[in-house]
C-alpha cells in the first residue's frame, strides 16, 4: 500500500548570487522547476512524495517524479545555477538530498499532526561556494515540521 508523504527541504544561508531549483524527474526527461534566487534569507521547498513498505528490513522505500536512486538509498535532487542580472541561471550543479534517514516513525509522527517531514542542510560551503553532491542534514535530519 502506497501513501503520500509530504516533504519540506531547507536551505540553510545558501549563498548569494545562485539560484536553487527542484529537480522532477529522470535522464533526459528531467525538468528544473521554478527556481528561487538567494538573497540573505533561508529557503525552502516542499515536495510529496510516494511512500510504501520497502524490501530492506521493513523500512520504507519512496517514489514518485522527484525521487531518485536505488531502493534503500533514495534522494531528490535541487538544481544549483550562477545567476547574473536579467539572465536565466547557468545551471552548473546538483545537490544530493538523503531520504535513507526517514524511518516508519517520523512518517507516522508526521501523519498523525498532519505535518509536512522537515529537514535542513548548509547551502554554503565555507568558501562561500554553493554546497553540491551529496548534503549532510543537519540538527536531527528529518522531523515533523513545528
Amino acid at each position: 500500500m502506497a501513501d503520500e508523504l509530504h516533504l519540506t527541504i531547507v536551505l540553510a544561508e545558501p549563498p548569494d548570487g545562485f539560484a536553487f531549483c527542484l529537480q522532477r524527474g529522470k535522464g533526459a526527461k528531467s525538468e528544473r522547476l521554478d527556481y528561487i534566487q538567494a538573497a540573505g534569507d533561508d529557503i525552502s521547498f516542499d515536495l510529496t512524495v510516494t511512500v510504501r513498505q520497502g524490501k530492506a528490513k521493513g523500512m520504507p522505500d519512496f517514489a514518485g517524479p522527484f525521487v531518485q536512486g536505488r531502493p534503500g538509498e533514495r534522494f531528490f535532487y535541487l538544481c544549483v545555477g550562477q545567476c547574473s542580472e536579467l539572465v536565466e541561471p547557468q545551471w552548473s550543479g546538483r545537490v544530493k538530498v538523503p531520504l535513507s534517514s526517514i524511518t516508519w516513525r517520523h512518517i507516522e509522527e508526521a501523519k498523525a499532526d498532519g505535518r509536512p517531514l522537515r529537514a535542513r542542510y548548509a547551502a554554503s560551503k565555507p568558501n562561500g561556494q554553493p554546497a553540491l553532491a551529496s548534503v549532510r542534514l543537519l540538527e536531527d535530519g528529518w522531523t515533523a515540521a513545528g
